[in-house]
């Protein structure tokens, strides 16, 4: 299949190689930055067309599938546009970051009758594939999701979108905590409320979106999950996410271990490590996925309806300041 990359920043050379691996091809790169697409091509050794419209670069009839791995607030008009042209459409996360651009893009998705998928990579990590398959044996009657990471000033300063409400769409949850918050909801189903806290810890002046976030998540049936999330740290610690099992167990899902009842279990080949080794292992399988989905006429497990479900989980939190708030669905 043809593919094209809109957004030549730091994820796009792992979309790349991804995408060679699952037997696909980049055949146009676009950015408003002519340098980006110089220095992607001097990376990659690509010889793609380049595009500086991605309006323009959408009229090529011949692309098979958009990948979408520009700063957050463009993605909702860029994946319909894409599927309004008749393109299947692969999004980083987030898929949007406002509840009103919700319903457009799965109603474009619909009506598109193409696949549109979400990039929440990490539910390809081995260690999340074995726990979700041990829950969905023995369901999850509590949750614990935990990100503590270090995002200092320089961080912020990589891009003029990073930090704010209106381009990046928060702070610590939709960017950093997203993918751990999309575990939970997982592997444990649609929460019907959140009561939550966001506050900036320790740059002040620097951003206006929160670097610490606490919540406790709420079921119909008496189930929970905690959550917590913070980039105020002054080391990154590992991602962990913990499910407590109707049937007793205690299963920890860290990023290349699985323990379970404070025992590390093997992987099915007696490793003992899981997952990934570097940075985009999860994508490589995410977009081997994605395409032969499409290939085969099947749909596919992160759509537009599933990557709205955290995008609202976070918007919740947002709107929830200390009280309960109902989640939309």
């Amino acid at each position: 299949m043809r593919a094209a990359i809109i957004g030549l920043g730091a994820i796009s050379t792992t979309h790349y190689g991804a995408i060679g691996r699952a037997g696909g091809a980049v055949a146009a790169i676009c950015d408003v930055d002519e340098a980006k697409i110089a220095a992607f091509r001097e990376k990659t050794g690509s010889t793609a067309a380049g595009y500086t419209d991605w309006r323009e670069l959408l009229r090529d009839e011949s692309l098979d599938v958009i990948h979408v791995c520009t700063p957050h607030y463009l993605h909702a008009e860029m994946v319909i546009a894409a599927l309004q042209a008749g393109h299947h459409v692969l999004c980083e996360k987030p898929l949007c970051i406002r509840e009103e651009d919700i319903p457009r893009v799965l109603e474009a998705e619909r009506a598109s009758g193409r696949h549109l998928g979400v990039c929440h990579q990490n539910r390809y990590n081995e260690s999340n594939m074995a726990t979700h398959a041990l829950v969905e044996a023995d369901p999850a009657k509590a949750g614990f999701g935990t990100v503590v990471w270090d995002r200092g000033a320089g961080y912020y300063a990589s891009g003029a979108w990073r930090g704010r409400w209106d381009t990046e769409g928060g702070g610590v949850m939709i960017n950093q905590a997203l993918h751990t918050l999309d575990l939970l909801l997982w592997l444990m189903g649609q929460p019907e409320t959140v009561q939550a806290d966001i506050a900036n810890r320790h740059l002040s002046g620097v951003i206006e979106v929160e670097d610490t976030a606490s919540a406790l998540f709420r079921f119909a049936d008496g189930r929970a999950f905690t959550f917590y999330a913070t980039t105020a740290s002054a080391a990154d610690f590992p991602v962990q996410v913990m499910v407590a099992t109707q049937g007793g167990q205690t299963i920890v899902a860290a990023n290349d271990t699985i323990t379970i009842n404070g025992k590390i279990r093997p992987s099915d080949s007696g490793e003992i490590r899981y997952g990934k080794d570097v940075w985009g292992d999860g994508h490589a399988k995410l977009i081997t996925d994605f395409y032969t989905s499409i290939q085969e006429s099947r749909p596919f497990a992160i759509d537009g309806r599933e990557g709205a479900r955290v995008v609202r989980a976070i918007l919740a939190m947002y709107r929830s300041q200390g009280r309960e708030e109902k989640l939309s669905v």
